[in-house]
C-alpha cells in the first residue's frame, strides 16, 4: 500500500511509539481528536508498513523505523525482552494518557538520564511527571505484584536522592501499608489508578487553598513556615489540607507533632472519601469535609 503519514495526529502517535517502544491498541485513541475512526487509520499505518500489530500491541514497522530516522526523531531500539514488555505497556499507557495535557508532561524512565551509579533499568520507576512545573518521580504497582516487589518499590524511594516529590499509581484491588511509604520527603501520594484519579492528578496543583480557608475559618490564618501544617494562627490553629488523594509524609509530619505536643490539636481539610482513611492516623484531630473539585482552576496561568 503506497502510503505517507502527513496528518499531525499519525506523525504524533509515530513519534511517540518511536520513544516507548510499544502501545496498546486502546490507548492509540489518546492521539486522535476523534475515537470513530482511529482504528481505520491505525490499520492503514499497520498495511503501509509504518507500524506493526500483535494482538493488541503495536510498535513500529520498518517503514516507521525508516520514517523516524529519516526526519531525526528520537528512537529507541525496541526491547523484545517479553518479561519487561508488560512495563513499557504501562509506561506508554501513563505517557499516552497525559500526550495531549495542558498540564502535565511525562517523562518515561528510558528517557531520563541517570543520574547515579546505579542503572535506570534496575530502578523501578516508570518515568517523571511534571504538573505545573512540579516534578514527582513516579512508581505503579499492579495488582499481579507481590509485596516483594512493593517493598522492593519502598526500597527504590529510599535510595532517591535527587526527587522530593514521589506519585505512587497503585491498580486497583492492591493492598499497600501507607506507613512503610513514609521517607521524609516533601511529598508521597498514593494514588489509586482510576479514570476519574488520573483526570485529577492534572490539577493537584491548581486548588484555591486560600479561597477554602477563608470559607472554612473565621479567625485569620496565614501560612505556615512551620513542615507538619499549611496554614496557622501561630496560636492554637495549625491547619493541613489534602487534595484527593492521601499524602503519607503530610500524614507522618502531624502524627509527630500530635505526639510530642500533647497539649496540641490539628485541623484537617479534605474531602469525605479521604477523612477515614486520615483518622486511622490521626484520631483525635478536627476534620473540615470540602467538595476539592470546586476549587480547582480548570485553567492555570504559569509565568516564567
Amino acid at each position: 500500500m503506497n502510503y505517507f503519514p502527513k496528518n499531525a495526529e499519525e506523525i504524533s502517535l509515530l513519534k511517540f511509539i518511536a520513544i516507548y517502544q510499544y502501545i496498546s491498541v486502546n490507548d492509540a485513541k489518546y492521539f486522535f481528536s476523534t475515537n470513530k475512526y482511529y482504528r481505520k487509520r491505525i490499520t492503514r499505518l499497520v498495511e503501509s508498513g509504518y507500524l506493526k500489530r500483535n494482538r493488541l500491541t503495536l510498535m513500529l514497522g520498518e517503514m516507521g523505523i525508516s520514517f523516524i530516522k529519516t526526519y531525526g526523531y528520537e528512537y529507541n531500539p525496541i526491547n523484545r525482552n517479553t518479561k519487561y514488555i508488560p512495563r513499557l505497556l504501562c509506561i506508554s499507557n501513563v505517557g499516552s494518557y497525559y500526550n495531549k495535557s495542558e498540564n502535565v508532561k511525562f517523562t518515561p524512565s528510558i528517557s531520563i538520564k541517570d543520574k547515579e551509579t546505579i542503572t535506570v533499568k534496575s530502578r523501578k520507576f516508570i518515568g517523571m511527571l511534571d504538573i505545573n512545573g512540579i516534578e514527582y518521580l513516579t512508581y505503579y504497582i499492579s495488582k499481579n505484584r507481590d509485596n516483594r516487589y512493593i517493598m522492593s518499590v519502598v526500597y527504590d524511594i529510599q535510595k532517591e536522592q535527587f526527587s522530593d516529590n514521589i506519585i505512587v499509581l497503585v491498580e486497583e484491588g492492591v493492598k499497600l501499608n501507607k506507613n512503610n511509604f513514609t521517607f521524609g520527603k516533601n511529598q508521597v501520594l498514593i494514588i489509586k489508578d482510576t479514570e476519574e484519579n488520573r483526570k485529577r492528578m492534572q490539577y493537584i496543583n491548581s486548588i484555591r487553598w486560600s479561597d477554602v480557608i477563608r470559607n472554612t475559618y473565621w479567625t485569620k490564618l496565614e501560612l505556615a513556615e512551620y513542615r507538619f501544617c499549611d496554614y496557622t494562627d501561630h496560636k492554637h490553629k495549625f491547619v493541613s489540607y489534602f487534595n484527593w488523594f492521601y499524602d503519607t509524609e503530610k500524614v507522618s509530619r502531624l502524627k509527630q507533632f500530635l505526639e510530642v505536643n500533647k497539649n496540641r490539636n490539628a485541623d484537617v481539610i479534605c474531602p469525605i472519601e479521604l477523612k477515614d482513611e486520615i483518622k486511622k492516623e490521626l484520631p483525635k484531630a478536627n476534620y473540615s469535609i470540602i467538595d476539592v473539585d470546586k476549587y480547582v482552576d480548570l485553567k492555570r496561568i504559569l509565568y516564567g
